[in-house]
């Protein structure tokens, strides 16, 4: 009968073993402290609330009016240039310009457009960070009322 011969590193196997999962648990430990600190919160407010008016949302947004538009943001100036659905240019609106900072809280602010020539309204702003911005703009004229929302990069 053969007997079988003990090889001394043969007791390491089970250490082997517990040390792969603590490697494993010391790691994992590593990805949650990672993810709950840089974690920046919740970027939308009462977004079940808005979920539940999708729809009514939606139907504001098809009973606008159909504007031409471009915005542009160029040496720290926001420029909205915006007409008609005939192509005359929209002379006497307020424009007022939500920026928001879509990947990170803290930043966002609102600023008025001012009317400067033939449908362009303009801002200067002083934005904090390099990056994506979006300006969400409302529109009223007269007794209308006209939403947008454009992403812009900050250089």
């Amino acid at each position: 009968m053969e007997t079988a011969i003990k090889n001394p590193k043969d007791k390491w196997i089970p250490w082997y073993f517990v040390a792969f999962f603590a490697v494993i648990a010391i790691l994992d430990g590593i990805f949650v402290y990672v993810a709950i600190s840089t974690h920046t919160g919740v970027t939308t407010e009462n977004a079940y609330e808005k979920g539940l008016a999708f729809n009514e949302n939606f139907e504001k947004f098809r009973a606008q009016p159909k504007l031409q538009e471009q915005l542009s943001f160029e040496n720290g100036v926001l420029h909205w240039n915006v007409k008609d659905e005939a192509g005359r240019p929209l002379g006497n609106a307020r424009v007022i310009a939500k920026i928001i900072r879509p990947v990170q809280d803290g930043y966002d602010f609102e600023i008025t457009l001012d009317y400067m020539r033939r449908g362009v309204y303009e801002a200067k702003l002083d934005l904090p960070l390099k990056g994506l911005w979006k300006a969400k703009l409302n529109c009223t004229w007269d007794d209308q009322h006209y939403q947008t929302t454009h992403s812009f990069t900050a250089p």
